[in-house]
């Protein structure tokens, strides 16, 4: 160490040692970057990097943009060891893939079920709309309000499939919980930790977006299939505005409500397989980041 604080190396040919992490000369508990001639900003914390390559030696110092700078940051960096529990939360999710792609394409076999149920009770929901109105008039009208009357809309087979989508929502945030810890523990980066995004779910006005987001985060920055997740977002709450337009529709008008669900049914099916490749992209950029050689 000169008294400039600096690090000597009569053997490199730089006027200091050789590029690399040393001690910080400030007093740091990590390391500080020397880049052959000055100390630079970059520091990392005590844990000690394997050697740099040593560039040869130059004769004349280079410019401040030719040193040479130390790698770039990321959310592990490649020397640091993942967290133990990685490989452990990579196979509870993995554990899940096939069960998770039929409970998350299930949110648009639930849509077609109940599009369909639409137009096969066709006539009580137009029943039930008459007697919305009726109610309506005579409320403003200052009459006797009658009691709703009609039959229900609700079929044994759409009860039956409620309360499969209930249990296919259940599996679908267990898988996404996992799905988020994994990405965590593999050093994603994410907007939401793994209990929030699913909490999200429940919240209003901020389920349009947020379960996006979360489910988003469970792929790397740079994951290409990133779009794919807005794309099956946007065709998830596209399906479900237009459901709910087909029955209010189907209150007043069978014909409307006919055609509106036509294209709500196009997007459910886009939900199915949009779902489908979701899971399998987040399961297989996990496996990949998993056994990704981490060494410089």
């Amino acid at each position: 160490m000169r008294e400039d604080g600096g690090v000597t190396d009569d053997v490199s040919g730089y006027p200091g040692a050789p590029p690399g992490w040393y001690a910080d000369p400030a007093g740091g508990p990590g390391q500080r970057w020397w880049d052959g001639y000055a100390w630079t900003a970059a520091t990392v914390g005590p844990a000690i990097p394997p050697p740099l390559p040593v560039p040869p030696a130059q004769q004349q110092p280079p410019s401040q943009a030719n040193r040479l700078l130390p790698p770039p940051p990321t959310a592990y960096p490649r020397w640091m060891p993942r967290p133990p529990d990685a490989p452990d939360l990579v196979h509870r999710e993995v554990t899940m893939t096939q069960t998770a792609r039929v409970a998350v394409a299930f949110f648009g076999v639930n849509d077609l079920i109940t599009l369909l149920n639409l137009q096969l009770r066709r006539s009580q929901i137009k029943a039930m709309g008459h007697n919305l109105r009726v109610i309506y008039d005579a409320s403003r009208n200052g009459r006797p309000v009658p009691a709703l009357s009609g039959q229900s809309t609700a079929s044994p087979l759409s009860v039956v499939f409620s309360l499969a989508a209930i249990a296919a929502l259940v599996f679908a945030l267990i898988w996404q919980f996992r799905a988020a810890s994994a990405a965590r523990a593999l050093g994603f980066g994410a907007t939401h930790s793994p209990g929030w995004g699913v909490g999200c779910w429940f919240v209003p006005i901020v389920n349009l977006w947020m379960p996006y987001q979360a489910i988003r985060d469970c792929l790397p920055p740079d994951d290409p299939h990133r779009p794919l997740v807005l794309r099956w977002w946007l065709i998830v709450l596209g399906t479900q505005l237009l459901t709910y337009a087909a029955f209010m529709a189907a209150l007043f008008s069978s014909h409307v409500a006919l055609g509106i669900s036509l294209p709500a049914a196009i997007l459910a099916v886009g939900v199915i397989a949009t779902s489908q490749q979701v899971v399998v992209a987040i399961s297989t950029a996990h496996q990949t980041a998993l056994t990704a050689p981490r060494g410089m």
